[in-house]
Order: structure tokens, then C-alpha cells, then sequence
């Protein structure tokens, strides 16, 4: 039987939410590569996000699964590019509803959850059965990536073949399943025991787990926030299968090679002059902005301060509520701001769950210092490129972090500025000598950058000996400001917790930081620049990674075959 991979998928560069979309513009095709086998991806067809449906793709048969007393058809539809992509679209307008994002099927927290969880068993008993109808004699090895994906090794469970199924954590996060639900959809409970989705997986996969870094796979089953509260149920299960793979980087330099190689030389004033440009453009975009009720922006654009000799901040994503830290990066810039700080923030969150009302403690922020804080609730496509390239620093005060965004903002020409958790810790090597780089940043550090590195970034870490961690980690993950008693925003009631109040105590010492290696210190943090946009290129390669998943899921193609 001739080998095939499938990477089984919710989201994809044509339904994006966050980083499993970056990564699946990128990954199959170097994976096809690197193996030399048949490659393809199977994805929903969200029927609701235009991306998807805008695709000139075409029905190519159709499958049958259980729901329940009833047999949904499921349509398969092809799009035909390098790598083939199999979207999933049942006849029923039931499923797959997600919108703004594929994972938003509902319009609570609750109705979310399990309309999610619904939709998964479904893509996953789908995507089975889609594959034995693509290449009935093929041996698969299935490339499942997070527990929506996971799903397809439940409904595979009921088969007696010899495919390989591999999962991929982009993220810990994970979803409580009934046995009537796993009933409903055909998939034996006896079989699959557990509470969540992962935990009544894991046993029917090949023993190695993958992560999306190096780090991030330690974190799983040594950080707090990972194994005592996102994944403490599955902690016994992961150790000693865990194996981190490092992404590639999402975008190529933006920067050219010889600017760069001057600015190592001590010779910074082309790049200074290419920010400076990148500034200007920011600047001329933000003038023609026409905020409205459907594009609000938040601060005021004719008082904004244009000083152009002060640090930017940029922070940028979408809002995980208990990830991306949108929260300890308001609270921190309100205390670096009230202290006499300078500098100049730009906040660009997707709305998540909680969608623009979630953001209010952002709007108030920039309500208190108009002049300094302006935030885009939207995607503004005119000014956003220009602004991160003519911007000081880019924040990452993640509660965690699987893989990251830090390289993009190297890449883009700004520092980084994280804490230092997850895929941060690899993509920034520190300034040892800065404020904020604290005895928890550096025990964290040390096991992937030397004392001689050379430094290109901020790392900040809230110290190690706060008693109540663990619980105030708890009570972050439990979002309790959403409840109905609870009168205060999402800023407020976090900042009961001393873990929330550390977070936010050190990341304005490095606010701090930024501000005066930039005023004081030209020559040095463009030569930090140049180093860390070196340091990315020649650290993260999807090469690389594409050649380490073949390794260990026994697909690598030899270079004297």
C-alpha cells in the first residue's frame, strides 16, 4: 500500500483565527517535500466565512456519517493548488457556522462550547471518512492538529487498518465530551474513555505528541498555567511524548540584507531612515481614517502626539482572553504612563469571544490618555504594516505561548518586547542588563541563549515565590468577569490576583526598559534590531521543521534515494 499524509485541520489560511492557520499556509507543502509522499489537507467548509466560499473549488463525491438517528451527507469539494485541499461541507446549514472566525459558532461562551464540540465530532468522523474515499488502499498517517482535528482518531478508532495518526498541540486548550456524544455520533464510549476530547484520544495515537516549539512542549508539563490548569488533566498522559518542533517564520525580512549588515557595523542611520519613512506613512494613513460604528477607533486621532523621537509600542492579535494578555499590557502601560513615561501605543486586538464589548478596558485606557493610546478594534489594512515597521517595540506579555508572533515582528523591523514563556523565550535573546531581564526571566533563558549571545530583545517574568499562583491562574482561566454578578471589566477583576498585579509590575519596568535603550541608545538597539532579525533567519527554517516531523513519523525521503 502506498503511503499518503493527511493533515486534518478546523482551521486553515482560508478560515483563519490565529496561529494554526500561519502554520497550515506553510506546512504541508515543506512536509510533501521533505517525504516525497502524496500530501494532502482536509478542512470544514465554513460556509460563513468568505475566504472559504469565495474558493473556485469543486465537488468531487460525497460521504455519510452518523448523527444521531439520522445519516448526514457530507460533500466533498477539492481546490487544487501544489498541496490538494478537501473541504468538508455537510448538506445541513447546521454545521460549521463560524464567523467572524471558525470557531465562533454560537453566541455565548456556552453555546459556543457546544456547538464546537458538536461540529468537531462531526468534522472528525467526516475527514475518516473522506480519506478512505480519496485513496481507499492508501496507508495513512494522519497529521491531527488540536483537539478539533483530534476528533478523526475517535471515529478512526472503529477501523482495523494500519494508518498512523499523529497529533500537533498549537494549544492546550480542550473540551469535555459525554459518552451519549460520543454515542450520537457512532464512536464507542467503551473504547473512549475519558472526560475530554483529548483524553479519550491520546491512547489511539502513535506515542509522540508534537508541539509547536521546544519550549512549549517543557511548559506543558512544567509550567503552572499548563500543568495544573490548562492541562493538568492530561499531564500523566504527555510526559515523555512530548516532542517541541519549532514553526518556521510566517513572513520573510522585510529589511534589506545590506542596511542590516551596516547596522551591525555601527552604521544605523539607513535603517533609522527606513523607520523613520515607515513612521511617516503610518502617520499620513492614520490622517485619513474615518472611524465609524462598525470600525471604531478608541483614542483621538487629531490630539495624538506625532513627536517622532519617542519609543511606539505596537501590540497586535487576536483576543484569547486567557492567552494573549491584551490585559496585563493595558494595565501595565496605564502604570508607565502615570509614572511619566513617554512613549507612544498602538493596540490592534481582533475581537475574540467577548467581541468589542470584551475590549472596554482598552477603550478606557486610551478615554484617560487620548494623545498617547490609540487602539483599532478592526483590521485596519491601510496603516497597520507601516505602523509595526516604524514602531520601537512589539509586545508579547502572553499568560503563554505555544510558537508566537515574536518573529514577525523582527522580520517586520520593530524589537521584541515578552514574557518570557513558551516559543518568546527562543525567539528573544535577552538584554541581560536591562531593569526588567529578572532573576525568573533568566533561569528561563539560560537553557537556549548564553551569557555571550547577542542581545535582541526585552524578556520580563514575574517572580517565582508568589503563593497564590496556581490559584490566580485558576481564577484567570475562569474568566469571572463574565458572570453576570460581577460589575467590573476584565482589567479590574484581574487585578485582585498579586500573580495579575506581578505580571503587570514588571512588564512597565521593561516598558521603562524600551524607552530609554531607544533615547539613549541609538546605535545599540539598532544593532539589537539587525542581530534579531540574523538571529530569526538563521534559527527558524520550515525546512527544518518539515524535515524533524518526517524524522519521527517515519517519512523522511532520502537524499540518495
Amino acid at each position: 500500500m502506498q503511503k499518503r499524509i493527511a493533515f486534518i485541520t478546523y482551521e486553515t489560511p482560508f478560515a483563519p483565527a490565529g496561529g494554526v492557520a500561519a502554520v497550515m499556509g506553510q506546512l504541508p507543502l515543506y512536509v510533501s517535500r521533505a517525504s516525497g509522499l502524496k500530501t494532502i489537507v482536509i478542512t470544514p467548509f465554513h460556509r460563513k466565512i468568505k475566504t472559504t466560499t469565495s474558493l473556485r473549488s469543486k465537488d468531487c463525491g460525497a460521504v455519510r456519517v452518523q448523527v444521531g438517528d439520522e445519516i448526514l451527507k457530507v460533500r466533498l469539494r477539492r481546490y487544487n493548488t501544489e498541496i490538494p485541499w478537501y473541504f468538508l461541507e455537510p448538506l445541513s446549514t447546521k454545521y460549521f457556522n463560524g464567523s467572524p472566525n471558525p470557531y465562533l459558532v454560537g453566541n455565548s461562551s456556552t453555546e459556543i462550547a457546544k456547538n464546537l464540540c458538536r461540529d468537531a465530532l462531526v468534522f472528525g468522523s467526516a475527514a475518516i471518512e473522506a480519506l478512505a474515499k480519496i485513496a481507499p488502499m492508501a496507508e495513512w498517517i494522519l497529521m491531527l492538529q488540536d483537539w478539533e482535528a483530534a476528533t478523526a482518531a475517535l471515529a478512526h478508532s472503529r477501523r482495523r487498518d494500519s494508518w498512523k495518526l499523529y497529533l500537533t498541540l498549537h494549544n492546550s486548550y480542550d473540551t469535555p465530551v459525554t459518552d451519549q456524544e460520543l454515542i450520537k455520533h457512532g464512536i464507542s464510549p467503551t473504547d473512549n474513555s475519558g472526560f475530554t476530547v483529548l483524553d479519550r484520544t491520546l491512547r489511539h495515537l502513535q506515542h509522540t505528541i508534537f508541539t509547536v516549539s521546544d519550549q512549549f512542549a517543557q511548559d506543558l508539563t512544567e509550567d503552572d498555567f499548563q500543568c495544573e490548569v490548562m492541562a493538568g488533566h492530561l499531564k500523566q498522559q504527555l510526559q515523555s511524548r512530548l516532542q517541541g518542533v519549532n514553526n518556521g517564520p510566517f513572513i520573510r525580512s522585510q529589511l534589506e540584507w545590506k542596511m542590516l549588515a551596516e547596522a551591525r557595523q555601527g552604521q544605523y542611520e539607513p535603517l533609522q531612515q527606513w523607520k523613520t519613512d515607515n513612521r511617516e506613512m503610518a502617520m499620513e494613513a492614520l490622517s485619513l481614517v474615518k472611524p465609524s460604528k462598525e470600525k471604531p477607533l478608541w483614542g483621538d486621532i487629531r490630539a495624538f502626539d506625532r513627536d517622532s523621537n519617542v519609543s511606539w509600542f505596537v501590540m497586535a492579535g487576536r483576543d484569547d482572553t486567557r492567552q494573549k494578555g491584551y490585559d496585563v499590557a493595558a494595565a501595565a502601560t496605564n502604570v508607565f504612563l502615570e509614572g511619566g513615561g513617554e512613549g507612544r501605543f498602538f493596540f490592534f486586538p481582533i475581537p475574540g469571544d467577548e467581541g468589542l464589548d470584551g475590549l472596554d478596558f482598552l477603550r478606557k485606557l486610551a478615554d484617560k490618555y487620548p494623545d498617547k493610546v490609540l487602539v483599532f478594534p478592526f483590521r485596519w489594512r491601510d496603516g497597520f504594516m507601516s505602523t509595526l515597521r516604524g514602531a520601537t517595540f512589539g509586545l508579547m506579555p502572553s499568560l503563554y505561548e505555544p510558537f508566537g508572533m515574536t518573529n514577525e515582528f523582527y522580520l517586520n523591523g520593530t524589537l521584541a518586547i515578552g514574557r518570557a514563556t513558551g516559543g518568546i523565550i527562543q525567539q528573544i535573546v535577552p538584554l541581560q542588563s536591562a531593569a526588567s531581564f529578572s532573576h525568573a526571566a533568566s533561569i528561563r533563558a539560560q537553557q537556549w541563549h548564553s551569557n555571550s549571545s547577542l542581545p535582541t530583545g526585552l524578556l520580563f517574568r514575574e517572580t517565582d515565590n508568589i503563593g497564590s499562583t496556581v490559584d490566580d491562574l485558576r481564577a484567570i482561566n475562569a474568566v469571572a468577569y463574565r458572570s453576570r454578578q460581577c460589575k467590573l471589566d476584565r482589567v479590574q477583576e484581574r487585578s485582585q490576583y498579586p500573580l495579575f498585579r506581578a505580571m503587570v509590575s514588571e512588564m512597565s519596568i521593561s516598558l521603562a526598559d524600551g524607552e530609554r535603550l531607544f533615547a539613549a541608545e541609538h546605535g545599540l538597539y539598532y544593532k539589537m534590531l539587525a542581530d534579531g532579525v540574523q538571529f530569526i533567519d538563521s534559527s527558524l527554517s520550515w525546512e527544518r521543521a518539515a524535515h524533524e516531523y518526517t524524522r519521527s513519523i517515519g517519512a523522511s525521503r532520502s537524499v540518495y534515494a
